[in-house]
């Protein structure tokens, strides 16, 4: 390992963007949550101003959050492109510089999907992919973050838990990011409340998505005056809740399968309990959700809580992964694949 690869200003600096971003994808989630993604109807203009000329004092109701999130969205662009700066006049591992350039590229595409919602007023597709991207740059930071790390750069390499809790590690945080997809679904769907008991599901254990079923969940939405929802609606939100069964499935198995592995290693031990615990209160944060029917900041606590089990579970992986990054079994499969040519 490249001792020089430490630089502990720059470590502090990834850990900052890191904590900015999660702002960021906070505050993104209260204006979807109020509703207000067009209360600043232009862009990249503030009511035909520019963006950092626009008074305080007119920051108001929707303002507030639509404008605040696009004076935190420029900011983390801004660390980014320093960190990317500061990354290619370091002495650190060429491959930080490339995923420092990625990270760059990301957050700038991230910022133009953040237009093109207000331009072509907040179509579906192109928020969930504004959504996702969110998700996506705070996972590239991460790596970025611990690729910078001490713990990584006295790493023993002698320490290896083996590519099977490697690779398992993986699909419990592909299963994690597939279900924040389908998070970011839900909530640009409007099914949030498609299906609005909870543990029940339209009345019943298990929705049988038929008429009578979504008879019987418009008559509730009609009476607390929420909007009426289609069956296509039921069926996003169902599945939502089926990929949050899966992983609490998947996560248990790999808990009393290989918790042994790791348990003398505290970094990793820790790590692990805090991957449980955001777990658990993401479940809790879900239910809430349906429970009091979408308030604003228990349905934004459950994008943060999301966004925080994603990045502690990246950062798992991280952590059981082989020390080589030329090790792991998808460069390998790259390999295999390229020679195979």
């Amino acid at each position: 390992m490249n001792k020089k690869s430490y630089n502990s200003w720059l470590v502090l600096f990834s850990k900052f963007t890191i904590f900015s971003t999660l702002i960021l994808i906070f505050v993104g989630a209260l204006v979807k949550s109020h509703e207000v993604g067009l209360s600043v109807p232009d862009w990249p203009t503030t009511y035909g101003d520019n963006m950092f000329a626009f008074p305080l004092s007119s920051m108001v109701g929707g303002i507030l959050y639509e404008h605040g999130h696009r004076l935190i969205a420029t900011f983390v662009g801004f660390l980014t492109l320093c960190q990317t700066l500061w990354l290619s006049i370091s002495s650190v591992e060429r491959w930080l510089k490339v995923v420092g350039f990625v990270s760059l590229c990301a957050v700038i595409t991230q910022g133009m999907f953040g237009g093109l919602t207000v331009i072509f007023f907040l179509p579906p597709l192109v928020s969930i992919i504004h959504g996702t991207l969110a998700q996506t740059f705070l996972v590239i930071l991460i790596i970025i973050a611990y690729g910078l790390s001490k713990e990584r750069s006295e790493r023993n390499e002698k320490i290896n838990f083996g590519l099977s809790i490697h690779s398992r590690a993986i699909v419990l945080g592909v299963l994690i990011y597939i279900q924040l997809i389908l998070g970011a679904l839900v909530r640009h769907t409007a099914s949030g409340l498609a299906i609005p008991d909870f543990p029940t599901m339209g009345g019943g254990l298990f929705p049988i998505f038929n008429d009578a079923m979504l008879n019987h969940i418009n008559n509730y939405l009609f009476h607390i005056d929420k909007d009426l929802v289609s069956l296509l609606q039921v069926v996003i939100h169902f599945f939502h809740r089926l990929g949050a069964l899966i992983i609490s499935l998947s996560f248990c198995i790999f808990f009393f399968k290989y918790y042994d592995t790791f348990k003398h290693q505290k970094n990793i031990r820790f790590n692990f309990w805090y991957v449980t615990f955001a777990l658990l209160f993401q479940i809790a944060l879900g239910a809430a959700t349906v429970i009091s029917e979408k308030h604003e900041i228990i349905t934004s606590l459950h994008v943060l809580n999301g966004a925080l089990l994603l990045g502690l579970t990246i950062l798992f992986i991280l952590r059981v992964s082989p020390v080589n990054f030329n090790e792991w079994p998808i460069i390998n499969s790259f390999r295999v694949l390229e020679s195979n040519r």
